[in-house]
């Protein structure tokens, strides 16, 4: 497939960013779109991607399970070094992240969950979070000599949990190349893009805006399951990705790569690391010019696929863009906050719950709220404790960048905790009073959906950033870099909730110029609120049906009377 022309020089690519970056910011009171837009439900594309007629082979059903808890692996920063990743942990890991885990059926207060009682309109459970539920992320492997398989691009086909193989070949020095990395990288690699009409078709422009924070929630999957294992990842953001995506034959305007990750393997005794005899004899160890066939996927399911020019004209700019990774010290300050003066001393936190459980079960148990909060029963300052905890360490998503972002706290019913606007102090381990509007009715009139009663939820974490400033630091893909981290702080908060057994819910349909507004003299003028994650326990009585797919045990809610 032909790459779509390439846009005009660095001036343009940031000038296209920043102009998206204020139209989501301001997309409350002026629409993106230039004409109006509502989803077509009965033409939405496929929920993944399909080859057929290639070879492949399914994988472990039952994988290893990771041997840290929840708590450590989150926590982990530097895992034990020599652990490597294996087929069947490779297996887990896709599995417990972007595989089919249950079916599930509840009654929710989203009125975009009708109809799923039918089986063409199921809703399949899945370890990472997406919004919208849309998973618009495709996963593949670039296997290369010694992992086991024959050497190649292997798709990752979610629904059947099994990899089919669509090239021939070791790429793997292809791939290096265009990482700027050398042999110490290895030669197996996860490529992650984005097929934007997955989610282009119900949220419009807003979706480069969406798919760049659901790319952070799946790399914190990955880094959350290699780290229980004791093993490393660092995802690489920056590279020669209109080269990757030549490799894998797609256009970056509808499909591209948008991260990469070196996979740490445990190879058999003188294979795949290195450039062997062996691998010297068979041609593995330098690059091949040529570019492998791919097989093609199956055409688009939907009648008519709309293009949406300023979605896709800030993906085309971070593609193309050129710039290196940008200076640590320069992200730094772009980090830096602007708190004003606390309106009161910090509030100690105590020590948080442990997370004791299992990273799988977690995975398996996670699930959005969808307005199912209820206050009937105070959140434990114990349980917020881990939650925003686990939110911090969502901030470290070694990508080598300092965190990026700062989540502020609106606190409604926890125990022990007065009602009112914190700031989190993640070294400190307490609350700092900022001045701000009470939390309710606020927080209401600010939303700008009807899937949540916000009154309910027992604390609203803000996830606060200076995103001109990252962007001006890093480029274009500092975008992608920004939103990355705060996908990870959701997963990170979704998997504390489900390992507590409390309620949670991230939204994105909010007025971020009145929340920054209000919250603006606190914390700065050029921060702003870019993600909202509820929390507390839910109703009791809340009818569901979920039927798992998995062999593994999983963890069941306890927030019942």
């Amino acid at each position: 497939m032909p790459d779509s022309a390439e846009p005009g020089g660095a001036g343009d690519h940031m000038l296209t960013v920043t102009r998206y970056l204020d139209a989501v910011l301001r997309r409350a009171s002026v629409p993106m779109e230039t004409e109006p837009f509502e989803p077509d439900w009965q033409d939405q594309p496929r929920s993944h991607k399909i080859y057929r007629g290639v070879p492949g082979f399914p994988l472990p059903e039952a994988p290893p399970q990771p041997l840290l808890p929840l708590g450590e692996a989150l926590l982990a920063q530097h895992p034990g070094e020599g652990a490597a990743f294996t087929l069947p942990l490779l297996a887990g890991m896709l599995r417990y992240s972007y595989g089919w885990l249950s079916r599930r059926l509840q009654i929710t207060a989203d009125p975009g969950q009708g109809g799923r009682e039918a089986y063409a309109h199921a809703a399949w459970a899945r370890g990472s979070a997406a919004g919208g539920g849309l998973y618009p992320c495709e996963l593949y492997w670039v296997c290369g000599p010694g992992a086991g398989p024959l050497p190649g691009v292997y798709h990752y086909d979610q629904p059947a949990h099994a990899l089919r193989r669509i090239a021939t070949g070791d790429i793997s020095p292809r791939v290096r190349e265009a990482l700027g990395a050398g042999p110490a990288e290895g030669r197996q690699f996860l490529l992650v893009t984005v097929r934007f009409w997955q989610n282009a078709f119900k949220y419009g422009e807003f979706s480069h805006h969406c798919v760049t924070m659901d790319l952070g929630c799946l790399l914190q999957t990955w880094q959350t399951w290699a780290a229980s294992c004791g093993i490393g990842l660092s995802p690489r953001l920056w590279y020669d990705e209109p080269e990757l995506d030549r490799l894998l034959g797609l256009d970056p305007a509808t499909e591209s790569v948008l991260a990469a990750v070196p996979l740490p393997w445990g190879y058999l005794p003188d294979k795949g690391r290195g450039t062997g005899a062996a691998e010297k004899s068979a041609g593995l160890a330098t690059a091949s010019r040529s570019t492998p066939s791919i097989a093609p996927p199956v055409a688009e399911r939907s009648r008519t696929v709309r293009r949406f020019p300023a979605a896709e004209a800030a993906q085309l700019a971070a593609a193309y863009d050129t710039r290196p990774y940008p200076a640590p010290e320069a992200l730094a300050r772009a980090a830096a906050d602007a708190c004003g003066p606390p309106a009161g001393a910090a509030v100690p936190l105590p020590a948080p719950t442990p997370l004791t459980g299992g990273v799988a079960e977690a995975l398996a148990a996670r699930r959005s709220s969808f307005g199912r909060f209820s206050a009937h029963r105070p959140l434990a300052a114990e349980d917020l404790s881990a939650l925003l905890e686990a939110a911090a360490a969502g901030r470290r998503l070694n990508t080598g960048a300092p965190p990026l972002t700062r989540p502020a706290v609106f606190v409604q019913h926890v125990a022990g905790v007065r009602a009112g606007l914190y700031l989190h102090d993640s070294a400190a381990h307490a609350l700092v009073p900022l001045p701000g509007p009470a939390p309710h009715p606020f927080l209401q009139r600010v939303y700008t959906l009807n899937n949540y009663n916000l009154q309910q939820a027992a604390a609203v974490l803000v996830v606060l950033a200076r995103p001109h400033a990252v962007v001006a630091a890093a480029g274009p893909r500092g975008y992608r870099l920004l939103n990355a981290e705060v996908g990870a702080v959701a997963q990170s908060a979704y998997l504390a909730a489900a390992a507590l057994g409390t309620g949670c819910g991230a939204a994105l349909g909010f007025d971020y110029e009145a929340l920054q507004a209000a919250l603006g003299p606190a914390v700065g003028p050029d921060t702003w609120p870019l993600l909202l994650l509820m929390t507390g326990h839910e109703r009791p009585d809340r009818p569901r049906f979920d039927a798992s797919l998995t062999p593994s045990p999983r963890t069941d809610r306890t927030d019942h009377p």
